[in-house]
């Protein structure tokens, strides 16, 4: 995007719009997959912005909470942690604004009897804000936009820290920890980089676990329990 245009975008928001405020909840409850509640508030009622945002949910499987004129909510279910990747990849972004992207990679690592989760969640709000020659952020208006987005999972999620490659990233922005949810508070302006890692036990290990334990108890009976003998 030309920077005279940001320029000239970012006072039409704040006059014309004001603070958008989107929420994310994703509740993970691991091999059963989860939910991925989205609430959307916008500082002006916008028929035709709503009825897209119900449409595309519409597509993903999801259906509407709760609705009024400035108020949206809506749930998507996902069976499994490649779908809630889907999810976050359609409902990405930022209202009013196409030119932010957002990107999830979920990894799974099966260890048998528990699974590991490695959650990575790109989003771009550089277009919210203006930079200098030096790459410095000018304006990173906050009256724009109010972003949060919270993991729940059965064990907790622990968040992974590394160093931002560029001046205008941040990772794992103002971060909020609680006994099983992270809450990350988006920060405009900047390109958000959201870490995190995560356990849950494997039903179908366990499962497996259990037949096998029952084969060798029944196998261990039959040997030392006195047979009848016939006549």
């Amino acid at each position: 995007m030309q920077r005279w245009i940001v320029w000239l975008l970012i006072p039409l928001i704040v006059c014309l719009s004001g603070c958008v405020q989107a929420d994310v909840v994703i509740q993970h409850q691991g091999q059963t997959g989860g939910s991925l509640t989205y609430t959307l508030t916008l500082p002006q009622p916008d028929l035709p912005f709503t009825e897209q945002v119900i449409q595309r949910v519409r597509r993903l499987g999801g259906a509407v909470k709760e609705r009024d004129k400035t108020h949206l909510q809506v749930i998507i279910p996902f069976d499994t942690s490649q779908q809630l990747a889907t999810v976050l990849n359609h409902i990405g972004g930022v209202p009013y604004l196409p030119q932010v992207t957002a990107k999830a990679d979920i990894l799974d690592q099966n260890f048998l009897l528990f699974v590991r989760e490695r959650f990575r969640y790109d989003i771009d709000l550089r277009p919210l804000g203006i930079e200098s020659r030096d790459q410095a952020v000018l304006v990173a208006p906050q009256s724009l936009l109010n972003f949060q987005l919270a993991l729940e999972t059965p064990w907790g999620a622990r968040p992974i820290e590394r160093p931002a490659t560029t001046s205008d990233m941040v990772v794992n922005p103002r971060l909020q920890r609680g006994s099983d949810r992270l809450t990350w508070t988006l920060v405009p302006g900047y390109l958000n980089h959201l870490e995190a890692a995560y356990w849950y036990p494997s039903p179908l290990g366990w499962g497996t676990l259990a037949i096998v334990g029952l084969l060798v108890l029944g196998n261990w009976l039959y040997t030392r329990l006195p047979r009848s003998r016939s006549t």
